[in-house]
């Protein structure tokens, strides 16, 4: 095996997976072609000198979500992505999964019984029929 080639391909790959350059930056600050940067990414691929490792943040989720369901006799378990640990992240993506199980499943006529709370609040901002029950509580004290 072309020993030059080898450490081309590594050079390519660093530049392309390490410091984000484009092919055509890779390209342009070698002095070869984008197809030949296309070329050598896959020889680095194919030699064993780059892996691709895809993490699927949802993939926990759904074993998760079952384990809850089997450990408290559950119907029902949403666990909640959220990229960050930030509260106000968190607290963002947990109220429009929230909002939006809302808005599937209750239906008009049912009681729901809720704490109170950030979270909720959010929720409630986030609904589509808060909103338009908003809106219509504002429309008619505007009247008056």
């Amino acid at each position: 095996m072309d020993k030059q080639k080898q450490q081309l391909s590594i050079e390519v790959a660093r530049l392309y997976y390490q410091s984000d350059y484009s092919q055509q930056e890779i390209a342009s600050q070698l002095g070869i072609s984008r197809p030949t940067v296309s070329r050598l990414l896959q020889f680095a691929k194919e030699s064993g000198y780059v892996e691709i490792k895809v993490t699927d943040p949802f993939a926990d989720l759904d074993a998760l979500e079952t384990a809850l369901q089997e450990k408290y006799n559950l119907k029902e378990a949403h666990v909640v992505f959220s990229p960050t640990t930030e509260y106000t992240t968190i607290t963002d993506f947990l109220s429009k999964k929230g909002a939006e199980y809302l808005e599937e499943n209750v239906k008009n006529g049912d009681i729901l019984g809720v704490s109170w709370g950030t979270t909720m609040y959010e929720v409630a901002k986030k609904n589509p029929a808060t909103r338009r029950a908003w809106r219509r509580s504002y429309s008619i004290k505007r009247r008056n």
